[in-house]
């Protein structure tokens, strides 16, 4: 039963993630999506896209919290040391 909960707050992170980059590139850029990530990937900017993108799970997280659903939470967090992990590997390829 934990592993479940972890899972869809992992599944809900990544969602989330997903949908705060894809809107954040649809309103600022003007070129096709996948035009736009290989471009901040050449640049190499495209961790700070993921880091705007996740700022989606910090209400999300804190609704977890208020709801003791801490499992999800867990899962949540545990995205985000991944993102992190990402992140930091982008800065240094």
């Amino acid at each position: 039963m934990k592993i479940k909960e972890r899972l869809i707050g992992i599944a809900m992170g990544i969602v989330l993630t997903l949908i705060g980059m894809y809107s954040f590139t649809l309103f600022f850029s003007e070129e096709k999506i996948v035009d736009s990530l290989y471009l901040l990937y050449s640049k190499r900017k495209l961790g700070g896209l993921i880091s705007i993108g996740a700022l989606l799970n910090l209400p999300v997280f804190f609704v977890f919290i208020n709801q003791y659903r801490y499992d999800r939470a867990y899962g949540l967090v545990s995205l985000l040391i991944i993102l992190v992990i990402i992140i930091g590997v982008l800065k240094f390829i």
